[in-house]
């Protein structure tokens, strides 16, 4: 669980005082107007500002620890809405509203309640993880000496940091030296049959360290497999094991998924509650951006880009369902997560917002674990259905339209900064052989074999991207042609060395590559033709081979 840091403790602290010095003017308004409705009878304007000034008092005073104040201004809303239509305020509705009144007035000036805001339970989850993981150290365990040198020479291709053990206990005397990211064992030794398995049980068992381990066996029945699950496994591969899904789960094991963190846009009028709500999406790990003035959301919209818009109900110039509606209405944002925080608590409007073009309704005041969890559910799913539109199916890449927004996101960057930015075309030589001789599925593993090992032995800052066919793109900001050359020509080399299986043998591919880089080339077109001009440079020159434009 994420701790509560005393920056955000202080924050929020501070925030509640904000609020609390600033009760007595939001009070005096409220008195102030209502004093207009009264003398005014049935203007519908003043009364509209007048319940607006209700509304929002009745949703952000619990929300900083001021619950009985809230529920005496709920009172007052309550009281105006069997109103029918301009009629004015019933001599009753008066007399409550003004009883209601001094009683605010009294709290609000002697601050009789001192709730602090609720911190601990910001405590909720983790705060996402966004620093990438730098172990590459790998351990392999098995008695097949020949195995284990193969496997050891073709994980080291990806840049980990093989080394293999043909005795379980020269494995356990190396874990008392050092960690690795993960541990790839045999479940069977001579020692028994789950050998491998007992092995990682009793080194967890001992108080060891909760190292990740991939099984890997000959046996395929379900008794082996259940000893893999209770010695804590996290993947069971069946001998030979197919390097490409080898390496995706070693992968995810060692390195995890970097995930961004959310961007959330909060619009809402009441600036000390739309802090909060900040704040604590904040502390969780997310990305936060707020409006307090509605017109203002579509200039937001496009420079924040965020996966989900917080939406008020009530505010001064539209309603929120007016504003969902108009946001709606253009296409890039047709399918953005609209969520209604509001103090509304009819049933009808709220399920009437979200007919208009809302996905759900929170009530205010919300709970911070609630708002976190309803944030993050809707969140992802945007995440998801945008990964569907910028991924490949296949690899996972970025496919050609995102990479090629992202070659321009750098070029902007690579301007304003004054920096060189490489970027290169690979392709597999000769791949359309590997399609007639071995079958499409053998060579569709074979393009995420190259995809796994561009995006590893790459630097997070870098984009890979799948062209189209058997061809990638690769954009490096910050580097020169030289820089570029050094590690593109090493991945060349490591994907040479890469063993492909298919159901009637091995192979060997080699890939070649085109280099063009900014500022040379001035801009997304001129880089494509100048690295398409070098990779044509590289295939005609014999292929297995990098080639850099101008030279």
């Amino acid at each position: 669980m994420a701790e509560t840091t005393v920056s955000a403790k202080d924050k929020l602290q501070r925030l509640r005082d904000s609020f609390a010095e600033q009760l007595p003017r939001k009070v005096e308004q409220i008195r102030e107007s209502w004093s207009r409705v009264q003398a005014l009878g049935a203007d519908t304007e003043e009364m509209k500002r007048f319940v607006l000034l209700l509304h929002t008092l009745a949703g952000s005073a619990p929300s900083f620890g001021f619950t009985a104040l809230g529920a005496t201004v709920r009172e007052m809303e309550t009281a105006l809405k069997g109103l029918e239509g301009n009629s004015p305020p019933s001599q009753a509705v008066r007399g409550k509203i003004g009883i209601k009144l001094q009683e605010l007035a009294t709290s609000a000036a002697t601050r009789t309640e001192q709730a602090a805001v609720q911190i601990g339970v910001l405590q909720v989850g983790a705060r996402s993880d966004t620093a990438e993981k730098t172990n590459r150290l790998v351990f392999i365990v098995d008695d097949d000496s020949a195995l284990v040198e193969h496997l050891a020479v073709q994980i080291g291709c990806f840049g980990y940091d093989v080394r293999f053990y043909s005795e379980l206990k020269g494995m356990k005397k190396a874990l008392m030296l050092s960690s690795p990211a993960v541990i790839i064992a045999d479940i069977s030794f001579p020692e028994g049959d789950f050998a491998g398995a007992d092995a990682i049980m009793e080194l967890r068992s001992e108080g060891g360290p909760d190292i990740p381990v991939i099984f890997m066996s000959q046996r395929n029945h379900l008794e082996a497999r259940l000893k893999a699950v209770q010695a804590g496994g996290e993947a069971y591969f069946l001998k030979p094991v197919a390097m490409c899904d080898l390496i995706e789960k070693l992968d995810s094991l060692a390195f995890g998924t970097i995930k961004e963190p959310y961007r959330v846009l909060i619009v809402d009028d009441d600036v000390e509650l739309s802090e909060l709500h900040a704040t604590i999406l904040q502390e969780y790990g997310m990305t936060t951006r707020v409006v307090n003035d509605p017109m203002q959301v579509l200039k937001h919209m496009v420079g924040f880009r965020p996966d989900l818009v917080l939406l008020d109900m009530y505010m001064p110039g539209c309603n929120g369902h007016e504003l969902a509606r108009a946001i709606r209405q253009i296409e890039d944002y047709d399918g953005i997560p609209i969520v209604y925080l509001s103090a509304e608590t009819s049933v009808d409007i709220q399920q009437d917002a979200i007919r208009m073009g809302g996905d759900d309704f929170l009530t205010k005041p919300i709970r911070p674990e609630f708002l976190i969890s309803s944030v993050v559910i809707r969140a992802e799913r945007m995440r998801i259905m945008r990964t569907f539109m910028a991924r490949d199916s296949l690899t996972g890449l970025f496919n050609l339209v995102k990479t090629q927004e992202q070659l321009e996101l750098a070029l902007i960057r690579a301007k304003k900064n004054a920096t060189p930015c490489a970027y290169a075309l690979i392709e597999l030589d000769d791949f359309q052989a590997v399609n007639d001789k071995h079958g499409y599925l053998t060579g569709d593993r074979v393009i995420v074999i190259a995809s796994l090992l561009l995006k590893r032995r790459v630097r997070a800052a870098d984009v890979v991207g799948r062209y189209g066919g058997q061809k990638f793109a690769v954009i490096m900001p910050e580097t020169d042609a030289d820089a570029a050359f050094a590690v593109l020509d090493e991945i060349r080399a490591s994907f040479a060395k890469i063993l492909h299986e298919c159901h009637h043998g091995e192979f060997h591919l080699t890939l070649s590559g085109g280099i063009a880089v900014y500022p040379h080339a001035k801009d997304v077109a001129a880089l494509n033709s100048a690295a398409g001009k070098a990779l044509a440079e590289a295939r005609n020159a014999g292929r297995n081979r990098i080639a850099v434009a101008g030279r």
